[in-house]
């Protein structure tokens, strides 16, 4: 799949039909001088694959028998593209059954069979498949391989529950595309018709190779799921509302004063359908804007990284916004479309992209980059072994020096395309965008809660500040924070529990004594069987950052507690979950997850007797319900 494709993966049967319905009698009348073959031809080569799809269906009705393989493999491949992989795999059945089946259709039967989770199946057509190619070859024992080890990942995956975000999600295609300050940035196509900024549009544009309209970029200003004051939004509609066909993904740099926003080319010219059958690609590139004095700039194509003739898109910022990680399909890289970086040169300008080298790129695809933590890249590939279509990695490293991917599993993978995985600041709560089966539309929007995501990564860095809970520190979020989960976050915690080392403490100052008596004698509470903090408690932790500004070199350990009710486990990630809420109300407060560490003592501190069996009313189980502080100086 082409860099320029990745919008464009899949439409579900339902809305497919209907467009096609309204769409071709339209063009069948419009061209009543040409045949069903050449117009599905015609179409095909445009890369109009929704149209080409059901011109070549009816060229099966008229025909029968009598078409061609080659016709055959086409309308197979249109589906594909379009992510209705069941119609796929039904056509690419069929033609493997023919006298003159060509070797691709066995490998692209294995690539349906895949997306639809069916690794054994998938197993027996790869193995049939041959080519003189090496690296066909090289792509058959890497499907072969992921096949084997999808079946174990899915037998052990994570304990963590991946749900549909349904303010989000519609029956089109909603992908992620970062976290700024005000929410949630993502694009979609999927509310181009909806009541939005004052104003809707009717008749949106739409891509003549899905029939779907094109992508615009959005913020969900409240990303908290289960949060009912819901607010979505059109990105800076004045700035790019003008744009005619694709736009986004994009990022921002850590003051929110510069956009990097991936465009649809605008003003080349491609040739005419109606003079010839090839209508020509619109490429992919970067733009530029900058906020001066409160107003954006015109966006400008971003010096020394778009290339004439290729796409680039996809920007993300790291290493405080000296690195520009992005996607292009350029010749120079190691396959069909690669990771590339660039470094910020002291002028402002960015210099000569390079690429990442070939330990992260693969001859297949590589996309979607984003930042959660210092030192690791996530990314999406298909050129990894993975459980089908795109598969998230982190992988070690920066620049061109990077450690071998890893895959990230189930239930984060699946055999759909799964893309843009995002944390927020907190280092618990995350998004991930996919086409897995079972979901609204195309792509989907869905959010997770996982107290022990980082503990089951190999550590981004080594040990700082003392900390001796079982990892590394880790820094969750872009240290720019940028537009791809990249929340410029701090040394937070890791989903392991333990102590803080310190050195032997210096004597403190009466003034000083005083704050940390302070400190330790506070006690803040939660609902049941949740979170979020009680507004009482968010104003003892306003008092908190108010003494742990004055003393600047103090760190805390936040102690959270459960009360009795719940199995050990669940009480154990609530407890965990609960800590990392206080670390990120601090952190908003200005207090650095660096600063503070936590220890889980779940149910282990009831402090009123309330223990199983014993008759409490609820007052009682929320004196339990408790986090404290220990002072570290």
């Amino acid at each position: 799949m082409k860099l320029y494709h990745l919008y464009f993966r899949k439409i579900y049967g339902k809305v497919f039909v209907v467009l096609l319905a309204s769409w071709l009698p339209l063009q069948v009348v419009a061209q009543e001088q040409k045949s069903v073959l050449q117009m599905a031809e015609e179409a095909y080569a445009r890369q109009e694959y929704a149209p080409a799809a059901a011109l070549y269906e009816r060229l099966v009705q008229q025909r029968g028998k009598r078409v061609k393989t080659a016709q055959l493999m086409k309308l197979a491949a249109c589906y594909r593209e379009v992510g209705l992989f069941d119609n796929a795999g039904n056509w690419y059945a069929r033609i493997t059954t023919l006298p003159d089946c060509p070797p691709e259709a066995w490998f692209a039967l294995g690539e349906v069979l895949r997306n639809r989770e069916l690794y054994a199946e998938a197993k027996q057509q790869y193995a049939r498949f041959t080519s003189p190619k090496a690296d066909s070859m090289q792509l058959k024992a890497l499907a072969l391989r992921a096949c084997d080890s999808a079946l174990v990942w899915k037998q052990q995956r994570a304990d963590v529950t991946l749900n549909p975000v349904k303010e989000l999600n519609t029956e089109n295609s909603e992908i992620i595309s970062g976290v700024v300050k005000d929410g949630l940035l993502l694009i979609s196509n999927g509310y181009r018709s909806m009541q939005m900024n004052d104003k809707m549009e009717k008749h949106p544009a739409a891509d003549k190779r899905t029939l779907q309209p094109y992508y615009k970029p959005y913020i969900f200003k409240q990303y908290s799921v289960g949060d009912s004051n819901v607010l979505l939004e059109e990105l800076f509609p004045q700035l790019l509302g003008g744009y005619r066909y694709h736009i986004g993904p994009l990022c921002m740099n850590k003051g929110e004063d510069t956009l990097y926003v991936t465009i649809n080319e605008q003003d080349k010219v491609l040739p005419d359908s109606l003079r010839g059958p090839v209508s020509g690609i619109r490429r992919l590139n970067i733009y530029q804007s900058v906020k001066q004095n409160g107003k954006w700039t015109t966006p400008v194509l971003l010096a020394n990284i778009n290339k004439a003739g290729y796409s680039s898109g996809y920007p993300v910022l790291a290493e405080q916004g000296g690195i520009l990680y992005f996607v292009s399909d350029r010749p120079e890289g190691q396959g069909q479309s690669d990771i590339w970086y660039s470094e910020k040169q002291a002028d402002g300008s960015w210099g000569e992209p390079v690429n990442c080298g070939p330990v992260l790129n693969t001859v297949a695809a590589e996309a979607f980059p984003t930042i959660n933590e210092d030192g690791a890249l996530y990314f999406s590939s298909k050129g990894h072994p993975g459980m089908g279509g795109y598969d998230v990695f982190r992988a070690i490293g920066s620049r061109a020096q990077w450690q071998e991917p890893d895959n990230m599993k189930a239930p984060f993978n699946t055999g759909g395309d799964d893309i843009g995985l995002i944390l927020k600041r907190n280092a618990y709560e995350g998004f991930i965008s996919s086409n897995r089966q079972g979901g609204t539309g195309a792509d989907d929007i869905y959010a997770f809660k996982d107290a022990y995501f980082f503990s089951r990564l190999r550590p981004a860095g080594g040990s700082s500040d003392g900390d001796d809970r079982n990892g590394s520190n880790r820094n969750n979020g872009n240290n720019d924070h940028g537009g791809n989960g990249n929340n410029g976050g701090g040394n937070s915690t890791n989903g392991h529990t333990g102590t803080a080392k310190t050195n032997v403490p210096r004597k403190l100052t009466p003034e000083e004594e005083k704050d940390k008596a302070e400190l330790e004698k506070l006690q803040f509470f939660y609902k049941f069987n949740s979170t979020e903090l009680l507004t009482e408690s968010r104003r003892i932790l306003d008092y908190v950052a108010g003494i742990m500004q004055r003393h600047p070199d103090w760190k805390l350990v936040v102690v959270s507690y459960t009360d009795s009710r719940g199995t050990d486990t669940y009480n154990r990630d609530l407890s965990t979950m609960r800590c990392y809420a206080v670390i990120n109300y601090l952190d908003d407060k200005g207090i650095s997850p660096k600063r503070v560490y936590y220890r889980n003592m779940t149910r282990d501190g009831i402090a009123n007797g309330c223990l199983d069996g014993v008759p409490c009313n609820e007052s009682q189980h929320q004196q339990n319900r408790r986090s404290e502080l220990k002072v570290i100086y």
